[in-house]
């Protein structure tokens, strides 16, 4: 039962944090559709596309992560706060921007990519 509660928090948040960044235009990168979930090839053409056709490093992608992460932390549930919290922290490091590009390239993604 909390595991299946956990999960749909977590499908909550993750969905939230895809569809907030969509509407930042330096954050274009993460939300445009390349690769498949599950495909080896998933994590390098998403990482190198955001690179080399947005022009948007790691670092800057995840500055746009961090503001959606932020108004997380100001405007979400106690259970979206927590999880955000855990997953990232307070502030969104590279490592952590490539952990969650890496959770959306598993074979179990959170959520449906775009």
């Amino acid at each position: 039962m909390r595991r299946d509660r956990r999960r749909r928090v977590r499908l909550t948040v993750v969905s939230t944090l895809v569809a907030s960044l969509m509407t930042f235009g330096s954050a274009a990168a993460l939300a445009h559709p390349v690769s498949e979930f599950g495909l080896p090839d998933c994590f390098g053409a998403r990482i190198s596309h955001g690179s080399s056709d947005h022009g948007q490093t790691p670092v800057d992608r995840a500055a746009a992560l961090q503001v959606v992460v932020d108004d997380i932390l100001a405007n979400g549930s106690d259970e979206e706060k927590d999880f955000v919290m855990e997953f990232f922290g307070e502030s969104v490091e590279v490592r952590e921007f490539i952990r969650f590009v890496q959770l959306n390239c598993s074979d179990d993604p959170p959520f449906l990519p775009f």
